[in-house]
């Protein structure tokens, strides 16, 4: 049974659009060009510069486009002044996943298969080769179906900050040990080929879920997560690499950071049950499985080390402390890397990152119980 069958057909794609307003006469230049596609939100305190490192790029893009999602603020207007072009969603109720939809409706048209769409979102910065990086890419594996920009955290100003900045880093590092293998293309920043978009699109509603003719699936909670595994189930691969950062805002309390952790845990499990087990998913879903039993290693010790005590009145070793050492190795070597003082010093504390961990696998299990009992879905990005 094809997946398409099992879930939905959802909306209707967008139809083409005709751009109307937009200046295309950079897509006059000679070989292969790239549109680079901004879903914005009430972005006014980052889209400026955001827009601008698209234009510093070493490699420009032919377009620079901000798709407008119902801005309530003054998102539109420094888009504009900043340089970008801006279109503004129509109807749109599918969020980040749905404006993207809509421009690419009206973009695709006008491209060839060996261009290429950049994504990203509205509130990051890319280093200045990212697009000449990842073009670079394509050329040493020309079966890429996608290149993931690696995710830096912006300065940290508190605890939860820095958390997040040690966790991205060191996921940085375990993916430059995997020569740069990963199991989702982050939305933050990604290049796409427009082959691999068409194909997607044409894929929809028979071999992959969603609705026919659109690319990204817009009932999901994470667009970027599901995208990943459709280009995959086609035979494309997908990488990240270092020499592409993007710089990207993190959470800055603790009660944010929870409502993304769910929106990101709970979606990507969704998008693979609806794929189910295969070839494709297997080595995730045993990474999904490892996370769940790692995430019972501290209670089920701390359950041994208390019946131990209390049935054969055995106290706990004092040479356990010397194995915390080994703990902290990678996070304060991960830590060092960002160079930022307080971030080391919470990676040498250990017990608060250690606390942090823990917390986010509690989030991991109420993702799960929140897909298993269908609860009302929430969005932050």
């Amino acid at each position: 049974m094809s997946l398409a069958m099992d879930t939905p057909a959802g909306p209707p794609p967008p139809a083409a659009v005709e751009p109307v307003g937009l200046d295309l006469s950079g897509l006059d230049r000679p070989g292969s060009r790239i549109v680079s596609l901004i879903p914005a939100h009430n972005e006014e305190d980052g889209i400026v510069k955001t827009v601008r490192s698209q234009f510093a790029q070493s490699i420009q893009p032919a377009l620079v486009i901000v798709m407008a999602d119902n801005c309530t603020d003054d998102t539109v207007r420094l888009a504009r002044e900043a340089g970008a072009q801006v279109v503004e969603t129509v109807d749109n109720r599918a969020k980040k996943a749905g404006a993207l939809n809509q421009g690419l409706a009206m973009v695709m048209p006008l491209l060839d298969d060996d261009d290429y769409i950049l994504a990203q979102d509205a509130d990051g910065e890319l280093g200045t080769d990212f697009i000449k990086n990842a073009l670079w890419a394509y050329e040493v594996k020309p079966n890429l179906g996608g290149v993931s920009g690696c995710i830096v955290a912006r300065t940290p100003t508190n605890f939860i900050e820095r958390a997040q900045a040690i966790e991205y880093a060191r996921g940085t590092r375990l993916m430059g040990r995997q020569g740069g293998k990963v199991h989702v293309l982050s939305g933050a920043a990604a290049l796409f080929p427009v082959r691999v978009f068409r194909a997607i699109a044409e894929a929809r509603g028979t071999t992959l879920p969603g609705a026919p003719g659109t690319v990204y699936m817009e009932d999901s909670l994470t667009e970027d997560y599901e995208l990943t595994l459709a280009i995959r189930h086609l035979g494309f691969d997908c990488t990240s690499t270092k020499r592409c950062p993007v710089v990207t805002d993190i959470m800055p309390d603790i009660e944010m950071l929870q409502v993304q952790r769910l929106r990101w845990y709970r979606g990507a499990m969704e998008s693979l049950w609806l794929y189910g087990w295969n070839r494709i998913t297997r080595s995730t879903w045993g990474g999904v499985a490892f996370t769940f039993f790692s995430s019972l290693l501290f209670p089920l010790a701390l359950l041994a080390l208390v019946l131990s005590w209390l049935l054969w009145d055995i106290g706990p070793n004092p040479l356990y402390w010397f194995l915390l050492p080994i703990f902290m190795a990678e996070n304060i070597v991960v830590a060092m890397r960002i160079k930022d003082r307080a971030s080391l010093r919470t990676a040498i504390f250990f017990v608060p990152l250690w606390l942090y961990d823990n917390a986010m696998f509690i989030v991991y299990w109420r993702a799960l119980f929140g897909a298993v009992r269908r609860e009302a879905r929430v969005w932050v990005t």
